[in-house]
């Protein structure tokens, strides 16, 4: 499990809570489950040529495109101070604590991303930005165990200073196979660590199985009552009747 920055971790569960609390990682949630069940329905490999990229392209632009479109329709986003803006072709949603930008999981890692491999910020002139960002206001100490220091040194005054990373990346992933997403927020930085801190915020739970279609039948929680359930029909057979005198009909 890798050990984060302790001071950045703080910062960014704080950051969590606000977002929660503003609506926004529901909103987002949803929007990106939407996104992945449409475009994993008009997914063709085989009569399309579509591949892993088209289908991660396609998922990105289309979630960032409807986030920019549907953000400023949301009265409570707007309540809580959320902006969707655009910026170096991509979406930012500005917040009055921090500007968040989503990033894509790679196809191949679908919800298991390597935080510490599968990033780099060098191909996006926007991304590039926003880690330079925080790292001119945070740079934390290595956490490369052979890279460490004899003794532990204080970072001075760090509970302040990370409080000025203001960059916020949105990491979303999704599986093929099963539809599932999940969403994580991380705190990037220009070092070769690429990531302060990086926290969970949504993991996408299998629905329910459907006894019904199991064979099992209706549940006792169907929503019926006894009254109504079908009256059962009972199974009738008359009797034979004696005669008098032994004879039979």
């Amino acid at each position: 499990m890798t050990s984060w920055d302790p001071h950045g971790q703080v910062h960014l569960d704080s950051l969590r809570t606000s977002f929660a609390e503003a609506g926004l990682i529901d909103f987002v949630q949803a929007a990106a489950a939407e996104v992945w069940r449409i475009n994993r329905e008009r997914h063709e490999p085989v009569e399309a040529y579509d591949d892993a990229f088209t289908l991660s392209v396609l998922s990105s632009r289309n979630l960032a495109n409807r986030l920019l479109a549907e953000v400023p329709d949301s009265a409570a986003l707007r309540a809580a101070g959320v902006v969707a803006s655009k910026e170096f072709g991509y979406t930012v949603l500005h917040t009055p604590r921090a500007d968040v930008r989503l990033v894509k999981a790679p196809f191949g890692s679908g919800r298991h991303p390597s935080f510490e491999a599968d990033f780099d910020w060098a191909d996006s002139e926007g991304r590039q930005a926003a880690a330079l960002r925080n790292h001119a206001a945070y740079d934390p100490p290595s956490r490369d165990p052979q890279a460490e220091p004899l003794f532990e040194l204080p970072l001075p005054n760090a509970a302040e200073a990370v409080i000025h990373c203001r960059e916020v990346f949105l990491v979303w992933g999704a599986e093929l196979r099963t539809g599932l997403t999940a969403g994580w927020l991380g705190l990037p930085t220009a070092s070769a660590q690429r990531w302060i801190a990086v926290t969970p915020v949504w993991w996408d739970e299998p629905p329910a199985q459907d006894s019904s279609a199991s064979g099992e039948g209706p549940g006792s929680d169907d929503g019926s009552t006894f009254g109504d359930k079908p009256a059962p029909v009972p199974s009738l057979t008359l009797k034979p009747r004696r005669q008098e005198g032994g004879n039979r009909l």
